[in-house]
């Protein structure tokens, strides 16, 4: 109670308690992180993506986002700033009502997906159709149906958009470059995912508001870190072999042992010298003194 951040809010669980929310913005094109932000828990996610645009330059850029932030305010807002968007709408959206014809296609990982799209206003709907997913919702939806936990109206609402993407933009380009623009979204899911698992930083144990920003500092430093080794690994095609944490350990194997004088870096093995070497880091001398 200590912490003025930490205010009432509903979480993934539905549960109205106390809690401090967490703001991640990262660059599909690098791969790394580039703001991480603590927010009080009762701000809603619109809020949260007003204060993080103005805090970083992002014109000229294209912010790819998640159907959360989904909202005619919202794209008011990013158009105000000069801001190219990707949005996905929420299921619910009056959007899906919107007559587009599925001229195209695509094959994204052996999956069918049939696609089109059409300007209304300022903006250009995309609505993508994939068939494999669509499937596997008609099944879902199937199963509710016998297990009693929809009737036979929301049975029939929710079939005609089963398998059914619609994204909102203002850039009017090629719906094949839409859908990857989409797509890239996974990296920041991904880089969630590290913070929470890998680094483990999502469990907060303190007791002031100066205690969580540092807290979020070194947790962005550290995922950064985290990335930036991922990205050297897919570059030497390693990343199906070692993890960075992988790396660290092996790393960790060689010291450099200062003293009066100098300093000497101890024994380097022949299979993390081969490691440096297909990295590129060239990190240990050819030959030691």
């Amino acid at each position: 109670m200590s912490i003025a951040q930490a205010e009432k809010g509903y979480n993934k669980a539905h549960l109205h308690v106390p809690q401090i929310n967490l703001a991640l913005l990262c660059s599909a094109d690098t791969g790394l992180p580039t703001m991480i932000r603590s927010i009080p828990g009762s701000v809603r996610d619109i809020a949260t993506l007003y204060n993080s645009i103005k805090q970083v330059e992002v014109k000229g850029k294209t912010l790819v986002l998640d159907r959360g932030f989904f909202s005619d305010d919202t794209m008011k807002f990013l158009e105000g700033m000069e801001i190219s968007y990707v949005l996905p709408a929420r299921r619910n959206s009056i959007y899906y009502e919107t007559r587009i014809h599925l001229n195209e296609h695509l094959i994204y990982h052996n999956r069918l997906i049939k696609c089109g799209k059409r300007r209304d206003d300022d903006h250009v709907i995309y609505l993508f159709d994939d068939q494999d997913l669509k499937l596997e919702e008609q099944k879902t939806l199937y199963k509710k149906l016998e297990e009693g936990k929809i009737n036979k109206k929301e049975l029939n609402e929710k079939m005609k958009r089963a398998g059914q993407i619609l994204i909102m933009s203002n850039l009017d380009i090629d719906v094949k470059e839409i859908f990857g623009l989409f797509k890239k979204r996974e990296t920041i899911e991904k880089m969630f995912d590290t913070y929470k698992t890998v680094l483990d930083a999502d469990k907060l144990y303190l007791q002031s508001d100066e205690s969580v920003f540092g807290h979020v500092f070194i947790s962005f430093i550290s995922l950064y870190i985290h990335c930036t080794m991922e990205n050297l690994l897919k570059k030497a095609e390693l990343n199906h072999k070692i993890t960075p944490i992988d790396l660290l350990h092996k790393y960790s194997r060689i010291y450099h042992i200062d003293f009066e004088g100098g300093g000497v870096i101890t024994e380097v093995p022949k299979k993390i010298r081969i490691l440096d070497e297909k990295l590129g880091l060239d990190i240990f001398p050819k030959k030691q003194s």
